[in-house]
């Protein structure tokens, strides 16, 4: 059993394929900023530290991501 493709693209894709970033949210660099400040001046107890820290680590590499892009408006 094999498959087989209806159409190879060698060197560049179409240009109506599919949005690579398409799934990402949408944030300007204000909102990241918004949010950082916000995490920065709130206090957790230690059972959300794990947590926050997972959750900052996310959105610290998404606007990383997002500039390395130009993605950020």
């Amino acid at each position: 059993m094999g498959f087989k493709s209806g159409k190879t693209v060698i060197k560049q894709l179409p240009k109506e394929s599919v949005d690579p970033y398409m799934g990402l949210p949408s944030f300007s660099e204000d909102e990241f900023l918004y949010l950082f400040s916000k995490l920065e001046n709130m206090e957790f107890k230690g059972k959300e530290m794990e947590q926050i820290y997972h959750l900052t680590l996310k959105l610290q590499n998404l606007y990383l991501f997002y500039q390395e892009k130009n993605l950020l408006k």
